[in-house]
């Protein structure tokens, strides 16, 4: 930790919990868009995977 001469933390040491909890929100709630994209295509694979087989016994 920096500190100055006479042992007090310089003002870059501040730490924001407020700021920090508000990027860890933002960090939750976008993992969980990406969990649920990821859900979502799957899905999707899975039916024209089933479409596609199918499509093949014609």
């Amino acid at each position: 930790m920096a500190q100055t001469p006479t042992g007090q933390p310089t003002a870059d040491d501040y730490f924001d919990i407020n700021k920090f909890e508000e990027l860890l929100a933002r960090l939750e709630s976008s993992k969980g868009r990406q969990q649920r994209q990821k859900s979502l295509e799957g899905r999707r694979d899975i039916f024209s995977q089933g479409l596609a087989s199918m499509m093949s016994n014609f």
